[in-house]
């Protein structure tokens, strides 16, 4: 194994703690949600937190993702990159987010509250923080960002089971949760700058901020908006077509089987978030990246097939000891070989972009959305919650093949 191959393992083993740190987080603030302010207090929560989820979509626009190889191609305008980035990202926001809670008022009236106005805000510092997170790790130095992360979430668990035993207040741990990220914004920006500037990189003067100069950076990222927005709508078509065809009952138990599945996913994460800069790194030739790719997608596979037979033999353990909802079973045996896929794809795809084949992966993600609708509804018609399961293995398994046939098509 090279010294190449070892730093990625190194990286992708610190990237996936901070996940799990990160992904246990929400998990607890949730429980502690559940049992001290009720369940009317935690589907507040839950619905605050998916909403402000889709507008950072919007708001990030995908510029952060591709930000690791603009820096890649051209380190010495790192700070102006940045810079103009995150003041066009900042304006967006700001509109994005104004925009939202405008249509939700408008929308919800009785259930507008102060706690979704503060929750969905947290949406602009986040943003700001994932241009200095995609900077830091253009230089491969996955560390620094992974560890302010898990120490931004471990005070957040600290603080809010305070917040939640005193002041019995959704409000107030929102209003927490935005001075954490603002604070976060702060310390990844200090790092940031230190960091790049002991990187030996001779930085070149930074220009003013200017549209015009930001509008190819923006059509460039624009593939990547899409395939981020329709990977994240398409497991959620499923389960809105799953609730209005089998009844919330189906849901719950479906939720309950892929919340292990998502679990999983944490690894697929990490593994992208350690192979995309790899690729994209200067002193990373072509024929490299193939060599890495076709090593770690053999290994993803590997993982994934090892994990989805584990699950295959525990998923009555799991469920009894958590959601104890027999019914879940044999959903979550389904729903387990759905990390074969993902966590091959997870080093697939970031080969694909290191070669700029962005738009053809969003053209792939576009397609199988259309296709998964009639197909989604058929299947679900006729076998309900197991087609469900089904309908997601058949998805993944169905991107997986194209992505890798476009791989060994590539000279």
């Amino acid at each position: 194994m090279n010294i190449h191959s070892t730093k990625i393992f190194k990286d992708t083993f610190i990237v996936m703690i901070s996940n799990v740190i990160n992904y246990a987080g929400m998990f607890v603030i949730a429980v502690m949600i559940s049992r001290m302010l009720g369940v009317d207090a935690l589907g507040e929560f839950t619905y605050i937190i998916a909403v402000s989820s889709f507008i950072a979509i919007v708001s990030e626009l995908g510029l952060s993702q591709l930000l690791i190889r603009k820096i890649n191609e051209n380190r010495s305008e790192v700070f102006s990159l940045i810079k103009n980035v995150n003041t066009f990202k900042l304006q967006l926001s700001a509109i994005v987010v104004i925009l939202s809670l405008g249509i939700l008022f408008l929308l919800q009236k009785n259930s507008f509250s102060l706690a979704l106005i503060i929750g969905i805000v947290t949406v602009i510092p986040k943003t700001l923080y994932s241009t200095y997170d995609a900077s830091i790790r253009a230089l491969q130095k996955q560390s620094v960002p992974s560890a302010i992360k898990s120490a931004n979430t471990s005070i957040q668990i600290t603080a809010a089971y305070f917040i939640l035993l005193y002041s019995k207040s959704l409000l107030n741990l929102f209003v927490f949760t935005l001075f954490a990220e603002l604070l976060a914004v702060g310390v990844l920006y200090f790092f940031n700058n230190s960091i790049w500037k002991k990187s030996g990189t001779v930085f070149a003067d930074t220009s003013s901020y200017r549209y015009s100069n930001l509008i190819p950076v923006i059509k460039e990222a624009l593939p990547f908006f899409g395939s981020g927005a329709l990977a994240l709508s398409i497991p959620r078509v499923i389960m809105i077509i799953l609730e209005n065809l089998a009844g919330a009952a189906s849901l719950g138990i479906f939720s309950a089987a892929s919340r292990f599945a998502n679990g999983i996913g944490l690894l697929s994460g990490a593994l992208y978030n350690t192979f995309y800069p790899a690729m994209t790194a200067p002193g990373t030739n072509t024929a490299e990246r193939r060599k890495l790719a076709l090593k770690f997608s053999a290994i993803g596979f590997s993982a994934g097939f090892a994990l989805s037979i584990l699950i295959y033999f525990t998923a009555e353990i799991l469920i009894q000891l958590t959601f104890k909802i027999p019914e879940a079973v044999p959903v979550l045996k389904l729903l387990g070989l759905t990390i074969i896929p993902i966590l091959t794809y997870s080093v697939i795809q970031p080969y694909l972009i290191s070669m700029g084949k962005e738009k053809f992966i969003l053209k792939l993600y576009l397609l199988v959305f259309l296709f998964s609708i009639p197909l989604t509804v058929f299947i679900i018609h006729h076998h309900g919650l197991t087609g469900a399961a089904f309908i997601s293995v058949f998805i993944e398994f169905l991107i997986l093949s194209v992505l890798y046939f476009k791989f060994l098509r590539i000279k």
